[in-house]
């Protein structure tokens, strides 16, 4: 029984003391005057991002030149020579509406087996558009061609180049 009563008494006497806590800025008051606490407060920007990129390209259409056809006597066939695509870069132009800085990054998948996609750059960085004229927002252009394998059809489905747009955050 005096164990219990012993329990309910430091229960009771736990319940009612004061617990003092400091805080990281204190001071001591003795009650003569108040005590004044300063209050500030911080600002953060909430502009929000917004992607605005145009890209502009020259029609991706290339020439396979298949060389000149020689007839071989012997196997009664023709063989070629100075087979070669045309050199004939197109252009891909990249134009930075953002108001923050973008990275343009370019790939080029091929659907015909050994043709290569080559550009000048794959890689296509723009500062901010904030601050300048719409007919002077930043832009930068690149140049593709192809080369490789051959194709022996008019319209062949060569591949896609996708241009993948993000913030440039430096």
């Amino acid at each position: 029984m005096k164990n219990k009563f012993a329990i309910i008494a430091a229960l009771v006497l736990a319940s009612t003391s004061v617990v003092t806590a400091y805080a990281v800025n204190s001071e001591k008051n003795d009650g003569s005057e108040p005590t004044n606490i300063k209050v500030t407060g911080s600002y953060i920007d909430s502009k929000s991002t917004t992607m605005s990129v145009d890209v502009e390209w020259e029609e991706m259409n290339f020439t396979y030149f298949g060389g000149h056809k020689v007839w071989n006597p012997e196997t009664h066939s023709y063989t070629t020579e100075s087979a070669c695509w045309w050199d004939e870069p197109k252009e891909i132009t990249v134009t930075n509406h953002s108001n923050s800085a973008i990275k343009a990054q370019l790939n080029f998948a091929s659907k015909v087996e050994g043709l290569n996609g080559m550009f000048y750059e794959d890689v296509i960085l723009l500062e901010t558009a904030e601050g300048t004229a719409v007919d002077a927002a930043p832009k930068d252009s690149t140049y593709f061609s192809v080369s490789g394998a051959g194709i022996e059809t008019n319209n062949t489905d060569l591949g896609t180049i996708t241009v993948t747009i993000s913030e440039d955050v430096q």
